[in-house]
């Protein structure tokens, strides 16, 4: 699991980052809002631990930005605030959860077991359909709505078909999709998105695929889109 830190305290970050790792959690960490915001709109997250009082931006607008982005990462607030003002603007912005510091990382490590319990179930029970084309996201099973036809996915194909199936009609860069497949600190080339994107295509023309296309975006990187006909 990928959790992204947004906290300009550097010590505090430092701890958690130092935390969640030993929890065999992948971390990056930004300190400010813009850094954060860049970061978050990636969409490679699973949960992204975000301050309020950030420079730059605040933790509001950052929220607010994400969700308006359709940026479908957990969010967890970290605050000193505890107004209930400010935890209901959190709440109402599309945050998951609310941390008033100081906390005890028991209870924040917790806090983050619920919230991807909760994805998870979400993510069981999906099947994702963009055109003529659906993901059994339990068995990793492509199929055409047309013909019928069915096809297992290999575990990189799938990860990158769901990404796309998550992300319809939104350019992703061939960063982006390195970054969510393989990882920050993967050494693997940009030529490997290029090559299973290929596979995936091959896939979805074995099943007769015919109203949902994966397109380059010259110089940028892919769009997965529903094709009318």
């Amino acid at each position: 699991m990928r959790i992204l830190i947004v906290e300009d305290e550097y010590a505090l970050a430092d701890v958690l980052k130092a935390t969640l790792q030993r929890e065999n959690y992948t971390v990056d960490v930004e300190f400010d809002g813009e850094s954060g915001l860049y970061q978050g709109l990636t969409g490679i997250y699973d949960i992204i631990l975000l301050d309020v009082m950030l420079p730059k931006m605040n933790g509001f607008r950052v929220l607010e930005e994400l969700r308006r982005e359709k940026i479908g990462s957990h969010i967890v607030m970290l605050t000193a605030r505890a107004e209930l003002d400010d935890k209901v603007t959190g709440l109402d912005y599309g945050a998951d959860d609310y941390l008033t510091k100081p906390f005890e990382m028991k209870e924040l490590l917790a806090r983050l077991r619920a919230v991807s319990r909760r994805k998870g179930e979400i993510a069981e029970v999906s099947v994702l359909t963009v055109g003529d084309m659906e993901l059994n996201v339990k068995n990793c099973e492509l199929s055409c709505v047309g013909t019928g036809k069915t096809m297992k996915l290999a575990a990189k194909e799938f990860q990158l078909t769901e990404y796309f199936m998550r992300n319809p009609g939104r350019v992703l860069t061939r960063e982006q999709i390195a970054e969510k497949i393989w990882g920050y600190d993967s050494e693997a080339e940009y030529n490997n998105v290029e090559v299973y994107i290929s596979f995936i295509r091959k896939k979805m023309n074995f099943i007769g695929v015919s109203r949902c296309a994966v397109k380059a975006i010259r110089g940028v990187g892919y769009i997965m889109e529903s094709i009318a006909q």
